[in-house]
């Protein structure tokens, strides 16, 4: 939740000039406070937003998270319920800190749009800072009584979402990267049992969703942490500003160009283990759900790679025909890329606005941004699905251009395994439903012009061009 995450900006940036303060006594907690407070605003710095004691061999850091908030506080938005967040800092070798805490959260926030409640009955919190890289070298948080609530208002009235986690635990890890001053993040995460109802519109049926564990790993590599520092303290410190002043636009420009690419890749991998979703008309499992995303830094030509991979579904008997339960597919697996994605320019182009005030770019102008090839393209890598009847893999790309009302092309290869079994199986399912009869027919043409590979499945290449030519195996199919 973003209030966490500035919680937690503001902590570990304060420490980063602490690395001296190895005597615990008054004055050392007076000088570590004056640290803490030297990257806020004034008025924060000013006011209690952070006190520090000592407390035997370490310090007791307190921040008043709802003074943060009262500052930015209006009618239209705001966040209450804060209660005042502790840890214990403690100095370790190498100028290390060790940091500490056990808090619980229980804070409401309303905006013009909805009216959110977000608890969290204990939290627990362990990791040591490393002021050399301003950042956690290790930090592990465990969660549990996590509850989640959102009442729609205005233009979402009606609609309701209520969650809770059983519990979460946390864990990263923070390395040296091959590149001077960068550094490597691998975080792991664990939710069990998560449990949400959806509701969309007033007096509509919910939605039910739940999944017995969720697990999420995350890598980013060569991150430059102390240009990421700098846009996190100038972030802070104008949290309350709504229009950015022309020097503030310069600085803000300059903090972000240091910055690029932010990252040299990113992996994200996310499994959740027996997924169920019930409805007024009945439910539907799925034993397994592997998500992933990976993308490179944001450069002219980034790629940006994703993967979901689903296994077994079982659904509620009376929602599928029983003709159709074998063409449930036992595993799906869908692959797809977009390459030379310039998001340097699109950065560009955001910037450029920032600074001159202007009007929102056209989408038409940020597609030729993003493609100055002119050309866009996406890439299916593999789509898969099996079942006790079928086994078929389709690969290729689509090519389009960026201009608009465009035409595309296409390549794919289509590969079938078993496909007789396949059209005896529609076959055989026609005989209750004759509508499949059509399919069957359809199959059994599309066979004539299959080729047979060495390990006997059956693969057709299709091609399309922009003037809508199909080939199929190499003979047209179809011209304009």
């Amino acid at each position: 939740m973003r209030s966490r995450a500035i919680a937690a900006a503001v902590i570990s940036m304060g420490l980063a000039g602490a690395s001296q303060a190895a005597d615990i006594n008054e004055q050392g907690a007076k000088d570590l406070r004056n640290i803490l407070a030297h990257s806020l605003s004034n008025d924060l710095a000013r006011s209690d937003f952070v006190s520090v004691k000592p407390a035997g061999d370490q310090y007791e850091i307190t921040y008043d998270l709802a003074k943060f908030f009262d500052k930015i506080n209006s009618s239209a938005f705001s966040v209450t319920g804060f209660k005042p967040l502790s840890l214990f800092a403690q100095p370790v070798d190498q100028g290390k800190w060790h940091l500490k805490g056990d808090n619980s959260l229980d804070i409401s926030l309303h905006s013009p749009v909805s009216d959110i409640a977000y608890s969290v009955a204990s939290t627990s919190f362990d990791g040591i800072f490393d002021p050399t890289i301003e950042m956690m070298r290790s930090m592990g948080i465990k969660s549990s009584g996590v509850k989640f609530s959102s009442v729609g208002s205005g233009p979402r009235s009606g609609r309701k979402i209520d969650a809770t986690i059983d519990s979460a635990s946390f864990a990263h890890t923070v390395t040296d990267s091959t590149e001077a001053g960068k550094v490597d993040l691998q975080l792991q995460g664990t939710l069990q049992r998560f449990s949400e109802q959806f509701t969309g519109r007033p007096h509509g049926s919910p939605v039910n969703f739940s999944v017995e564990s969720v697990n999420t790993n995350v890598t980013a590599t060569s991150l430059p942490v102390k240009e990421l520092r700098a846009l996190i303290r100038f972030f802070v410190q104008h949290v309350k500003a709504k229009q950015l002043s022309e020097s503030g636009s310069e600085k803000f420009e300059q903090l972000v160009r240091r910055a690029l690419p932010v990252f040299g890749s990113f992996n994200k991998t996310v499994t959740l283990n027996n997924v169920l979703v019930a409805t007024d008309k009945g439910k539907v499992g799925v034993k397994r759900v592997d998500y992933n995303f990976k993308m490179d830094g944001l450069t002219k030509a980034s790629n940006v790679n994703f993967e979901l991979r689903a296994e077994h579904f079982t659904p509620d008997a009376d929602l599928i025909p029983a003709a159709y339960s074998p063409f449930l597919p036992e595993t799906l697996d869908v692959q797809l890329g977009v390459p030379n994605i310039n998001f340097a320019g699109l950065i560009d182009t955001a910037l450029g606005a920032v600074a001159t005030r202007a009007t929102p770019v056209s989408g038409e102008a940020l597609k030729r941004t993003m493609f100055p090839s002119g050309y866009g393209t996406l890439e299916f890598p593999k789509i898969s699905a099996t079942s006790s009847v079928y086994d078929v893999e389709v690969s290729g790309a689509v090519k389009a251009s960026t201009k608009a009302h465009s035409d595309y092309s296409l390549q794919a290869t289509i590969l079938a395994r078993d496909f007789d079994k396949t059209v005896t199986a529609i076959q055989e399912a026609a005989k209750t439903e004759p509508r499949l009869n059509n399919v069957s027919f359809s199959l059994l043409a599309a066979k004539g012009f299959a080729k047979t590979d060495p390990d006997g499945r059956l693969r057709w290449d299709v091609t399309m061009d922009e003037d809508r030519t199909v080939t199929v195996n190499g003979q047209v199919m179809k011209k304009p």
